[in-house]
This record gives C-alpha cells, sequence and structure tokens, in this order.
C-alpha cells in the first residue's frame, strides 16, 4: 500500500487507537523476532501448560468483551500493513500480551485443520486468541480447525491502557 494512503487512513481513527495501532506494531514485531530466535519449547515455557481443549470460559462484562474485541481489531490491522507477512501466531502472541496488560483473561489456542493442504498434502497448523465473549485473532480460520490445546492466562492487571 502507498505510504500517503496509509498515513491517510491511520490519521483518520481516532488516537485512542492510533495509539492502540503502534503498540500491536511494537508486539507483532517482538512476537515475530521471538519466532525466529528462540527455539518454540523456550516460548512454550514462558507461555505456561498447554491444556486440553475446553469450551468453558469465564464470563466477562460487555466492556471486556469490547476491549478485546478493540485490541483483535489493532492486531489485525497493523499485521494486515506491516512490510513483512504476520501469519496467525504472532498475531495471536502480540494479542495475547496486549490483553495481559490490560488484565484481560484470555486463551492461545493451537489447532490442526481438518483437511490438509491440497497442493502439498501437509498438515496445517493454526493458532488463534479468545477472551472471554470476543474471539480476538485467527478467525474466521479457526472455525476450520481441530483444536489441540490451548494456554490460558488469568487476569492480572498490569496497565490500565
Amino acid at each position: 500500500m502507498n505510504p500517503v494512503v496509509l498515513f491517510r487512513k491511520v490519521a483518520a481513527v481516532p488516537f485512542h487507537s492510533q495509539l492502540l495501532l503502534v503498540e500491536a506494531m511494537f508486539w507483532l514485531t517482538v512476537a515475530r523476532i521471538a519466532l525466529k530466535a528462540v527455539p518454540f519449547p523456550r516460548i512454550g515455557r514462558y507461555l505456561g501448560t498447554l491444556e486440553s481443549p475446553s469450551s468453558e470460559m469465564p464470563f466477562a462484562s460487555e466492556d471486556i468483551q469490547q476491549r478485546a474485541r478493540t485490541i483483535g481489531w489493532a492486531v489485525n490491522t497493523a499485521g494486515a500493513h506491516l512490510p513483512v507477512e504476520m501469519v496467525c501466531l504472532p498475531r495471536a502472541l502480540a494479542g495475547w500480551q496486549m490483553l495481559y496488560r490490560r488484565g484481560i483473561a484470555s486463551r492461545l489456542h493451537f489447532g490442526a485443520m481438518r483437511e490438509r493442504h491440497p497442493k502439498t498434502g501437509e498438515l496445517q497448523t493454526h493458532a488463534w486468541l479468545t477472551a472471554p465473549g470476543a474471539r480476538v485473532t485467527g478467525y474466521p480460520v479457526a472455525h476450520e480447525c481441530v483444536e489441540l490445546g490451548y494456554f490460558a492466562r488469568s487476569t492480572q492487571p498490569h496497565d490500565e491502557r
């Protein structure tokens, strides 16, 4: 996308949304670098314990759900406009960190597509992020997956932005 067009689009959104986009770009970049530089088992230890699939989620107010969806918008919008491709896992990790900073519980899900890749026959994997009552990143592809497990983060507010 033309940088001038992108600048005009960003300038048209409210200042708070601009700040969220900048934060999302930061966490996407951190996630991308970590995934390239750090072996995933080490990242997995940071994420916690992989839990068995479950549909039970704690209740959250409409305000929390909306905040989670807004973070999803910021991560997906920023991810679509960065000069490198941001696939599902960096997006989910960035959103996970942004939710955590705001004290919003979330789940980072891992799954496999029901169908193998049509050309290579390889198993296709996917990561997506949810918060109570909100789909944050990785949708609508998550609907085509069989969940293998998830990492959960409870609410521990660090920052109230």
